[in-house]
């Protein structure tokens, strides 16, 4: 991934230290066959199976998984008898949990897994 699309896709509206700190930090080479695969049967997702608890976090300013989408999503597996939630983190991008306010989201996550 090329600098100018992890700016893109996870750290809009970061300063640009934070942008090349944050891909310094975390883009690594992968490879092609993880997003091919997820086209497959095998990715198949049956929403109405049981599953362990689940919380969606969305950024309101996520680029490449918008807020909407992630809780159509949640829509899904709510439907499954398991516990599941949605959390929207206003001004938050795609790196909801490597932005500078990750302390104030990892709160709400760990008050989220206590209770």
């Amino acid at each position: 991934m090329s600098f100018e699309q992890w700016q893109y896709t996870f750290t809009n509206g970061m300063n640009l230290a934070e942008q090349h700190e944050s891909y310094d930090a975390n883009v690594i080479p992968e490879s092609k066959l993880i997003s091919r695969d997820g086209l497959t049967s095998a990715a198949k997702i049956d929403f109405k199976k049981q599953h362990a608890p689940l919380l969606f976090v969305a950024g309101d300013k996520d680029n490449i998984m918008p807020s909407s989408l992630n809780y159509s999503n949640y829509k899904k597996y709510k439907h499954a008898n398991s516990i599941t939630d949605f959390k929207e983190f206003k001004g938050r991008n795609h790196f909801v949990l490597g932005q500078p306010t990750w302390k104030e989201n990892a709160e709400y996550i760990l008050n989220w897994i206590n209770s």
